[in-house]
């Protein structure tokens, strides 16, 4: 599936979003309409002040999952006609703006991101150990 890049977003806690179009041709004059959203957020956003955990946390919270985390969403319409196909896309970005980009936009949403997907790997990774 081939994504476009269409509009990057710089929010106010610092971080960019960027959006992509990687919607395709189905069959005939049907459409799968697909907005992906995506942000790298640094693992250093999880400062040691803020959370008061020691630098050896941190380092290992890098560790476990690199320099940074992709915070991704996918919105998408399947057999959509291809007269639609902007409305629909238009539709699709304005809900996730009107929903999520508040949200996202919050000082302490990368800080909290990190440390959720810290947990969910170390969790994962205790099953198997």
């Amino acid at each position: 599936m081939e994504e476009k890049l269409i509009k990057t977003m710089d929010l106010t806690n610092g971080m960019q979003l960027n959006f992509y179009d990687a919607s395709r041709q189905l069959a005939g004059d049907r459409w799968l309409i697909s907005l992906i959203i995506r942000m790298e957020i640094p693992v250093a956003e999880v400062s040691v002040n803020d959370t008061g955990k020691s630098i050896e946390v941190l380092n290992e919270i890098k560790e476990v999952l690199g320099e940074k985390v992709l915070f991704e969403q996918k919105r998408e319409r399947i057999f959509v006609a291809e007269s639609e196909k902007q409305a629909v896309f238009e539709e699709l970005y304005n809900f996730f703006i009107d929903s999520v980009l508040g949200y996202l936009s919050n000082k302490a949403f990368p800080k909290r991101y990190v440390l959720k997907k810290y947990r969910e790997k170390v969790e994962r990774e205790s099953w198997y150990h």
